[in-house]
């Protein structure tokens, strides 16, 4: 039997940093939301005709905690949602790393479209500021309340499409339920647990005042920006990409993407074996150096892994697999001519590389 409240501390320990990492974007966008200003100066004489006033963006802090809980209510019920899917249909709703990557880099492309508005950067960014739809705003008669519930609902909703590690793990777990309310209650209990962590910090920067609250909006920009390239960064990782961000800056300085020296596979009756910890910190090794023309074999360990690292990733040879918390995976791979073998875990945000010579 699933026990609920287990999964209801996992959320509150584990789930809520490893989330907040990947999902972070989107709770800052909720907190800090570019508002059209004009900037034309006030007119002296009326009649006369003046220079229209280009618009300006300027970031708004929200004044209260209704747009974090309209975001955590939208969370819940869409991770319900999908929870009582997968329960009910089990692996047919699978996510392909594919799909999960097109999700990423649209994240990602969002978060890096909203900050660049913030900053006033181009007029074009303005499209990347989300409106409630005029039905919407009408019923609710007032365009600012409107979008005080609107846009922190939706980013909130949205976070179903990019999961984090555990979230993952908790899918599975639905998935293996075989019911939909069991899916149902796995994923809705798992993310209350997460709640937390994120009403936490939009609490904190609510309480902030007067010049360190328009500091805080304009950091928190910087921070949309900054996982914004993150999450470009797992999109192209688990498309197998050479021009992912920490790839081209580790190609430019000329050392490997990850802390860590490169190891040499061990050829044994003409195979060569690579053994792999995935800890929950990333793969080690994750520079692996291999002879061409030769078959290699993977041996992937895990011990007590509910990361983002348990799903292992070669998106070049279409292999994905997802590794036991704790035991021995065995992957077997072709020779390979020579070149790079790029490998991640399922949202992109570890990866390794296997270096064909």
């Amino acid at each position: 039997m699933i026990d609920l409240w287990v999964i209801f501390l996992t959320g509150l320990t584990t789930g809520g940093l490893t989330c907040l990492a990947i999902q972070g974007g989107l709770l800052a966008t909720t907190l800090a939301q570019p508002e059209t200003i004009s900037t034309a100066p006030k007119r002296k004489h009326p009649s006369k005709k003046h220079p229209q006033a280009k618009p300006q963006t300027q970031i708004i802090l929200a004044q209260n905690l209704m747009p974090i809980l309209y975001f955590l209510a939208a969370k819940v019920f869409s991770h319900t949602l999908l929870g009582f899917g997968l329960g009910a249909l089990g692996g047919a709703l699978q996510i392909t790393p594919v799909t999960r990557a097109i999700l990423q880099l649209a994240a990602g492309f969002f978060m890096l479209g909203t900050a660049l508005n913030m900053y006033n950067v181009h007029p074009v960014f303005r499209y990347f500021a989300i409106q409630p739809p005029k039905t919407f705003t009408r019923l609710m008669r007032n365009q600012s309340k409107s979008r005080e519930i609107f846009t922190p609902a939706l980013l909130g909703f949205l976070t179903v499409l990019i999961p984090c590690g555990t979230t993952q793990a908790m899918a599975v777990l639905a998935v293996s339920s075989g019911n939909a309310l069991t899916g149902a209650a796995i994923m809705a209990v798992f993310v209350l647990g997460t709640a937390p962590t994120f009403f936490a910090l939009g609490f904190l920067a609510l309480r902030l005042s007067g010049r360190l609250k328009q500091t805080f909006a304009t950091a928190t920009a910087l921070l949309i920006l900054f996982l914004g390239i993150v999450a470009v960064d797992s999109g192209l990782n688990l498309l197998g990409s050479p021009l992912a961000p920490r790839r081209v800056i580790a190609a430019l300085l000329e050392t490997d993407q990850v802390s860590g020296s490169t190891v040499e596979a061990i050829s044994t009756n003409g195979v060569q074996e690579i053994r792999i910890q995935a800890h929950y910190s990333g793969y080690i090794p994750n520079q692996i150096r291999v002879q061409r023309g030769q078959p290699i074999r993977l041996r992937v360990f895990t011990k007590e892994n509910y990361t983002c690292s348990s799903e292992f990733v070669i998106p070049a040879l279409n292999i994905y697999r997802v590794l036991p918390a704790t035991g021995e995976t065995v992957i077997n791979l072709p020779p390979q001519n020579a070149g790079r073998l790029y490998f991640s875990c399922g949202m992109g945000m570890f990866t390794g590389t296997i270096i064909v010579v």
